[in-house]
């Protein structure tokens, strides 16, 4: 068999929060190492959303950080490199598992044989898994976590290096319209950049509205947009929207339930199971991908969450996404990124991702 899927955690309750450090000890090259993390559920409501649970994923060789994203933008950059995937299971239900999955993806796609991950070429690989288990549920006291390896097998492939995302930088916004000059590394090809315009129950323009990539201080602007509402929306023609299955058990009463769709526009398409419950979404929005809905008696629905923007985040492509040669180069280029601060002022909490060609 030229491919094999291979566990190299096997299904375990690591306790209510902390670090799980697990070593790399395989020979052969990886395509994808796929996290499951579930948790039992004990409310009827949400607290926070799924990824909240998970702070942190890494890869390190020693002090050599190969991937390093939180929860959020780990299943953000998994939407944007893989339309038409779920990355949760979207049951919300009292009793009954909730599960998020986390892919970091080391090829532009599943056993591409170009671009893989290669232990061998590492002193000592390690997979860290940072997690909390009563985030997004807080009265949640049982967890359960995998870990697969997507392995190449009798397939013998010579990759030219991997796929790295890191989170390169965080901060607090300041004022509206201040900005946030952000230098890019020089050192590795660029293939995307994500920023995560962060604040709960807002959608994400209005956190940050523009976006700029200058060189060598405004020698050459490889992309500007001074609205990022508008970005969002010219990327409709572009890109599919994302949906999500979803199961809920709403009541009369308020209860909150975080999907990854943030756009102001974001939608909930119910089926209920029952006759006379009507489920109904409380306002005329849900953005930030937060909602509040209720029913006309207790109710269990049955549904799609559909929309843009996974978990708060914009992408820029650094050209086209599955030529290689074509990837943004920075050397010599003096890269900045400059973001300017919407109307949250300093609620608002960006991030930047950079998904880099690391080569052997």
């Amino acid at each position: 068999m030229r491919y094999r899927t291979a566990l190299l955690l096997a299904p375990e309750d690591l306790g209510p929060a902390g670090t799980k450090t697990i070593p790399l000890n395989v020979d052969q090259p990886i395509s994808r190492i796929e996290i499951r993390f579930k948790t039992t559920k004990v409310l009827y409501q949400m607290t926070a959303a799924g990824p909240a649970n998970v702070p942190k994923i890494e890869l390190v060789d020693g002090s050599d950080v190969l991937h390093s994203l939180t929860g959020f933008e780990n299943q953000a950059l998994a939407y944007y490199n893989k339309p038409g995937v779920s990355m949760e299971h979207g049951q919300h239900i009292q009793t009954q598992s909730e599960v998020d999955m986390y892919h970091i993806d080391f090829g532009r796609y599943l056993w591409d044989p170009n671009l893989a991950f290669l232990p061998k070429r590492f002193l000592n690989p390690q997979l860290k898994i940072t997690w909390d288990e009563d985030v997004a549920d807080t009265s949640c006291t049982t967890n359960e976590v995998e870990v697969l390896l997507h392995l190449f097998d009798e397939k013998q492939i010579s990759p030219v290096g991997f796929l790295a995302a890191i989170q390169h930088h965080a901060y607090t916004c300041g004022a509206e319209n201040s900005y946030e000059s952000i230098l890019l590394p020089t050192d590795r090809p660029i293939r995307q950049i994500l920023v995560r315009a962060y604040r709960d129950a807002f959608e994400p323009w209005v956190t940050l509205k523009e976006a700029r990539l200058d060189e060598n201080n405004l020698a050459r602007t490889p992309f500007e947009y001074t609205d990022l509402e508008y970005y969002y929306r010219r990327q409709k023609a572009f890109n599919p929207p994302i949906e999500t299955p979803l199961v809920v058990e709403p009541t009369s009463s308020q209860r909150f339930y975080w999907v990854p769709q943030t756009d102001y526009w974001a939608t909930i398409v119910f089926t209920n199971v029952a006759a006379n419950q009507d489920p109904y979404l409380a306002g005329a929005d849900m953005k930030g991908g937060k909602a509040d809905i209720r029913a006309t008696a207790n109710a269990q629905a049955v549904g799609i969450a559909r929309g843009y923007l996974p978990w708060h985040c914009f992408q820029f492509p650094m050209g086209l996404q599955n030529e290689i040669e074509d990837w943004y180069d920075p050397k010599n280029k003096s890269p900045r990124l400059r973001l300017r601060a919407g109307s949250n002022g300093t609620n608002g909490t960006p991030t930047v991702v950079l998904e880099q060609l690391r080569r052997y």
